[in-house]
């Protein structure tokens, strides 16, 4: 077996030596010019970048729409009526296509509807101003 890895790690040795000392041919040997090769593995090097910030940024929103999924649970929960009225206000005004009747009678997975499709950030800082103003 042994045997068999230092073969293996011969013939890298020397491929990748060949490859540096003529790196030219390698890209006419695969019928492809070494700006395009280059471009296309630019590319995916950017698109791997995005879909990395995507995911970072998934997780970082998962977080916040929990957090606010928590405030407005606990604002339907308050018997502060003028406290559930401005939550209201604030879900119509950015989000008018969204029809309630009450508030309160929003499912948990409602609300986490409602609140993927607002901007959640501003939602959690209009809450803590209101919550702020109340106390």
């Amino acid at each position: 077996m042994k045997i068999k890895a230092n073969k293996i790690d011969k013939f890298f040795e020397l491929s990748n030596e060949a490859f540096e000392s003529d790196n030219e041919s390698v890209y006419e040997d695969l019928g492809i010019s070494k700006e395009d090769f280059l471009s296309n593995k630019l590319k995916m090097i950017k698109r791997l970048k995005l879909k990395s910030r995507a995911q970072i940024n998934k997780a970082k929103n998962d977080s916040l729409l929990e957090i606010a999924l928590q405030k407005v649970q606990s604002i339907i929960n308050s018997a502060n009526e003028g406290v559930k009225e401005e939550l209201e206000r604030l879900i119509l005004a950015r989000s008018p296509q969204f029809q309630f009747r009450n508030i309160e009678k929003l499912e948990k997975d409602d609300i986490k509807e409602l609140l993927g499709d607002l901007d959640v950030i501003d939602i959690i800082e209009d809450l803590e101003k209101n919550d702020n103003a109340n106390q």
